[in-house]
């Protein structure tokens, strides 16, 4: 080549090709985090009172703006198991709130009460979402005195991770 300049763009062509394999390769590597409340599920779905409304609440905005969801209600979650200091404060089985937003999840943590809120990576939703399943039934009270109806049994399937299966508690 006699002209400096083709050899120039070529080898500025194929850096940027080399940078752009090199960044998608990162990003398909790195472990994505992962931001989580969780409680006794028997709390977090059968007693605790706005935890329903808000979660529908935000899978109708979500639908509204086309957003993809980011949250999921995970069943005995084995992630559970690198926190032991907060499994050993935890009654079984126990149900956490997933999600990629943290301060989603710190705003959830401020509306519920008796949650306890942390933090931790993963290499795929896959294994974010990872569970043991259980059913969970709740037995109905004999009075209902609050001025709402009752939670209905399984209301939280539309937020289980794709896949999960339950069975009988």
């Amino acid at each position: 080549c006699c002209c400096c300049c083709c050899c120039s763009a070529s080898i500025q062509r194929n850096l940027q090709l080399l940078f752009d394999i090199l960044l998608y390769i990162q990003q398909d590597t790195e472990k994505k985090k992962y931001y989580f409340l969780v409680a006794n599920a028997k709390f977090m779905l059968d007693e605790e009172e706005h935890f329903q409304e808000q979660l529908f609440e935000r899978l109708r905005l979500f639908g509204e703006r086309n957003m993809e969801q980011d949250f999921w209600l995970v069943i005995e979650p084995k992630f559970l198991d690198k926190f032991p200091n907060i499994t050993k404060r935890l009654k079984r089985p126990a149900v956490a709130l997933v999600s990629t937003n943290g301060p989603w999840i710190t705003f959830m943590k401020l509306r519920l009460d008796r949650v306890l809120q942390e933090s931790y990576e993963a290499d795929s939703l896959e294994e974010a979402l990872a569970c043991t399943p259980v059913s969970l039934k709740f037995e109905k009270p004999e009075k209902w005195v609050a001025p709402y109806p009752k939670y209905e049994s399984e209301w939280w399937t539309p937020f289980l991770p794709p896949g999960s299966q339950t069975s009988k508690v």
